[in-house]
């Protein structure tokens, strides 16, 4: 894309009172400053892609990560990213104020102050200020949502076979799939002898002991039930020693003969069994060299396999994390040793790619930041466990590198688990962190043997939200910030904050005190619901206080408090209503709240209301408790569904109104 073309443009109008005043433009060395004596206000177009963010937050507002659905706002917000162009501005002002105004092509960003605005200007954000060399924007083109599915590995890990396989695709397809689980990903285990690690890296054959039909029976398999496959692989390593006699330009061969994952040492991995394994690397044994025609053609091949042959629609690549720099550390050994260590990783990648299309899915595995721009989704973190340091390591890496979700990549914190030993509250916390940041998400339990509340959790975070970052920075894994703030503005539905709030403490009660001005709302009228117990637990002023038990989570919804009923969430997802509401009007001739929403088949769908005081429910078999109203649905199939709720106004107010 031309970047020049799509560089914005400033235009510097009248300040905000709306009186022709003098401005005051002075360049600076890294942007502008703007004065008038009454306020600034400037405009920004060219910037449709453009999202409202901060780069760098104050140190009172660090607790507190921002996301958004749709288009958002926020007056803890300084900065605007455009990811075409790749470039950032920050401004600086008194009682600053930044929102978009029109759409499409006529999309442009209005920044007003009280007084003098500074603006400074970060070309080339990603790549030179947060060191993406290869960054540049996510095309979403055929993928507008990260995966959401199943994993073999954080249950079975070597011991997946045909069956087990087959049992879960057909639970995921009976209970999760209505909800939106779209993939089955099966993981290490199905190659070569089926167990082992460094010994065990031939892909081109399958353990017919373990899958007797073979793998592309079961990419069949599990799209006849109405899901996409998926399969693991390292492509950058093999360890069948007849094969590498066959092909010999394949591999990368060092002055005495051997390849880089041969050790003349037992590696540190006790854990990899029999003893002799460990004189090979856990990625196996010989080492592709992706310069060479020989090696890309061998990565084609294994690509052509996967993917063309065998029907599989998502690969997951193991092992990347150290490709980069293996390469530049052999570089005089690679047929072409040319390219620095990037360059020659990302040419192997691309052989994969050109086979895959952009149609599959390649997830690298391994915080491949070299791989941005060729791999849709990247793992950001180590391998979890079905514990609280699970729990603890996928928030880690999601705050280490969240900032890149949906801009460069798919971010990947690993799976999600829910199974004993963790208690329900430490997975409410997992399956809350992974559903409201809107990152691949893929459980990995034995899932026809989880118990109902369990499955009831990962109901609620199917599929992934449309979900952007509003933080464009890491942010601190060490004092991990606990109020995760979704900001939604769906048009023809409203406008909402879903908050969870976080105590990652493993023994003390946490309180907390918040309000609209924390959360960077503007408003005096505030509606603050508490989404687990369905309950209003503030109107007026929307500060709230209340206890966190350790290891646990709350979730609040915050909204503009009307003057008549109104909906303020659903029980279909844990968005409250971003994924399923598709209209919602309220008639004040009629007092009529009607809506539109997308329900799942056989599973009770509440829209929650409020009456307030000075009004009744009309309509039958609805619900009313303290000034919450429930509206129950039931569809015995997916579809989309038109309701409505007659109200009537008690006299007093009648009267009022005439």
């Amino acid at each position: 894309m031309n970047k020049r073309a799509e560089m914005p443009v400033w235009r510097w109008t009248a300040p905000v009172d709306g009186k022709r005043r003098r401005l005051r433009l002075e360049p600076t060395p890294s942007g502008w400053y703007v004065a008038s004596d009454s306020g600034v206000e400037i405009r920004l177009t060219g910037c449709s892609d453009g999202l409202i963010c901060r780069i760098r937050a104050k140190e009172e507002d660090k607790d507190v990560v921002q996301l958004g659905i749709g288009e958002t706002t926020s007056r803890l917000c300084n900065a605007i990213f455009l990811p075409q162009c790749d470039t950032a501005f920050e401004f600086e002002g008194d009682n600053l104020d930044l929102r978009f105004e029109g759409g499409g092509s006529r999309r442009c960003l209005v920044v007003r102050t009280d007084g003098p605005l500074t603006i400074t200007r970060y070309a080339d954000y990603m790549k030179a200020h947060r060191g993406l060399r290869w960054f540049r924007p996510l095309d979403r083109s055929c993928f507008p949502r990260p995966p959401a599915g199943w994993c073999s590995w954080y249950y079975y890990y070597l011991g997946i076979d045909e069956a087990e396989t087959i049992r879960n695709t057909d639970w995921l397809a009976e209970n999760l799939k209505p909800f939106g689980c779209e993939w089955v990903q099966i993981d290490d285990g199905w190659q070569d002898k089926g167990s082992g690690y460094g010994l065990n890296r031939d892909f081109f054959k399958v353990c017919a002991e373990k899958f007797p039909r073979g793998m592309k029976f079961l990419a069949d398999y599990i799209r006849s039930k109405g899901l996409r496959p998926g399969i693991w692989c390292i492509p950058f390593f093999q360890s069948d020693s007849t094969l590498e006699r066959s092909r010999p330009g394949v591999y990368i061969r060092l002055p005495d003969g051997s390849s880089p994952g041969e050790l003349n040492h037992p590696n540190y991995m006790p854990w990899m069994r029999p003893e002799n394994e460990r004189y090979v690397d856990w990625c196996g044994r010989y080492c592709i060299d992706p310069t060479g025609m020989s090696g890309q053609r061998y990565l084609a091949d294994l690509a052509e396999q996967l993917c063309v042959n065998w029907g599989y629609e998502y690969v997951k690549i193991d092992a990347q994390g150290g490709m980069s720099a293996l390469l530049r550390r052999h570089r005089r050994w690679l047929a072409d040793p040319s390219h620095d260590g990037d360059r020659s990783y990302r040419t192997g990648l691309l052989s994969l790619k050109k086979v895959m299309g952009p149609g599959r899915f390649l997830l690298n595995c391994g915080s491949g930041w070299d791989s941005v721009g060729l791999c849709e989704g990247i793992r950001i973190g180590g391998d979890v466990q079905a514990n609280w340091n699970g729990v603890l390591e996928a928030a880690r890496c999601t705050l280490r590198w969240l900032w890149l979700n949906t801009t460069a990549f798919y971010t990947d914190p690993d799976v999600v688990c829910v199974r004993h030993p963790l208690s329900f509250d430490q997975a409410r916390v997992w399956t809350t962190l992974v559903g409201i940041t809107g990152q691949l998400l893929m459980t990995s339990d034995k899932m026809y043997e989880l118990p109902e509340d369990r499955v009831e959790l990962l109901r609620r975070v199917f599929p992934v939200a449309d979900i952007h970052p509003m933080e464009l920075y890491p942010l601190d894994p060490q004092n991990k910030p606990r109020i995760f703030d979704l900001k939604v503005n769906k048009p023809g539905v409203g406008v909402w904050d879903v908050v969870a709030v976080f105590n990652w403490d493993e023994k003390d009660t946490q309180e907390f005190t918040i309000g609209p001005e924390r959360l960077g709302l503007s408003g005096d009228s505030w509606l603050v619901v508490d989404a687990h117990a369905g309950i209003i637990v503030n109107r007026g002023s929307g500060q709230v206080t209340f206890q966190v038990a350790p290891m646990s989570c709350h979730l609040l919804v915050w909204q503009p408090l009307a003057d008549h009923p109104q909906v303020v969430g659903t029980s279909r997802h844990l968005t409250q209503g971003a994924v399923d509401l598709e209209a919602v009007r309220w008639n004040d001739k009629t007092a009529v709240l009607s809506g539109i929403s997308r329900v799942v088949g056989r599973d009770d769908y509440q829209i929650r209301f409020t009456v307030p005081p000075g009004w009744a429910v009309k309509t039958g078999g609805v619900q009313v408790d303290r000034g919450m109203g429930v509206l129950t649905l039931r569809s015995e199939e997916n579809r989309t569904v038109n309701w409505a709720i007659r109200f009537r106004r008690a006299r007093r107010m009648r009267k009022a109104r005439t």
